[in-house]
């Protein structure tokens, strides 16, 4: 049987290159680009160009529309964390949901053995069974956003950008004539969101912000805040308060519209109370085992105690404190630089 592997293809760099890697590793490449989330034209745009780099390396291409479902899924997600003062890390829920079991159920009809995308991280096997590694190039690596992907895509997955750096990757494109694509910048921020300016588009999708308080840790009042979707934990600028000492966000109380004000030497926390959480291999979380934890993705590591409390709860023992945890933010764990699983925040203390 051929082996055919489905790639996501996003038009850039990173997906091209990874189809010419597959390429000379032997794989017949069928690319797939998904229309998800963002402004229709751009949309098109991208799968347009995508779709101009299949045609280029000689591989089939497919374009499928799922913004419905994206939205559904994503972006009602990423709405309603904020309307309940969270802070949302929609790719946690985007990759291992949309992206990737989309990926699964495509390779499948397209008869396709694997499925691959262009992202900065590797696949290892430990104990039978496989797992995320973090990509050599630690200033590209992108494993923070993979925690939650299911064994069953794991089996199927290939990912043959994880030993190279970005410059390398860009010097292939450029070493194969394809110096445009060599030179074009990366995509940041939240895909959906034009501009990255998420209070527009919360203000488009109908959730407007409802005029409060700043309060301090004793609840006496300090001034008026302009609606709890406008903050985040250890945010500073932009508050409008005159104080002796720099304050910081340090708790979002949605059900009083308030917002409390600290000194960042208030911000750090000791425990971690996460929901949701899926382990790659729950059998390997004991409370003898120090593991590291990343509450952000350009956030150094942490090292930390796991404790499982229920299916669905898990405690955090942090052991050096950690400041500006907010509500809603994932959770990544490590081992050395495999990733062993991740969860999302509902409690710091």
């Amino acid at each position: 049987m051929l082996n055919r592997v489905l790639l996501g293809m996003s038009g850039g760099v990173d997906s091209s290159v990874a189809a010419m890697k597959l390429q000379e590793l032997g794989y017949i490449v069928v690319g797939i680009t998904f229309l998800f989330g963002g402004e229709r034209t751009r949309l098109l745009n991208t799968a347009n160009e995508a779709a101009s780099l299949a045609l280029s390396l000689k591989i089939e291409h497919i374009i499928v529309d799922a913004t419905r479902e994206f939205k559904s899924i994503v972006e009602d997600y990423f709405i309603n964390e904020y309307k309940n003062g969270r802070t949302p890390f929609p790719c946690a829920i985007c990759n291992p949901q949309v992206k990737f079991n989309y990926l699964l159920k495509y390779a499948a009809l397209h008869k396709c053995n694997y499925i691959s995308t262009g992202h900065y991280a590797r696949v290892g096997i430990v104990n039978n069974k496989r797992f995320i590694y973090e990509g050599v190039d630690k200033n590209k690596d992108q494993s923070f956003f993979l925690w939650g992907l299911s064994h069953e895509i794991l089996d199927k997955l290939l990912m043959p950008l994880g030993n190279y750096s970005k410059e390398q990757i860009r010097k292939i494109a450029a070493d194969k004539g394809f110096n445009t694509l060599s030179n074009k910048k990366d995509s940041l921020g939240v895909c959906f969101i034009e501009g990255n300016d998420y209070r527009k588009y919360l203000k488009d999708n109908d959730i407007f912000s409802k005029y409060g308080f700043f309060v301090n840790e004793k609840g006496d009042t300090l001034g008026k805040h302009t609606g709890i979707i406008n903050y985040t934990i250890g945010q500073r600028r932009g508050l409008g308060i005159q104080s002796s000492t720099p304050l910081f966000v340090s708790k979002i109380c949605i059900d009083r519209n308030e917002i409390v004000l600290s000194e960042y030497s208030r911000l750090y926390k000791n425990r971690i109370i996460i929901y949701n959480y899926y382990f790659v291999d729950k059998t390997e979380i004991n409370l003898d085992k120090i593991f590291d934890v990343r509450v952000r993705y350009r956030l150094q590591n942490t090292p930390c105690k796991i404790v499982i409390k229920s299916n669905r709860i898990a405690e955090i023992n942090l052991l050096e404190p950690l400041a500006m945890v907010a509500n809603g933010q994932t959770t990544v764990f490590y081992d050395n630089d495999r990733v062993i699983g991740g969860g999302f925040i509902i409690s710091s203390e």
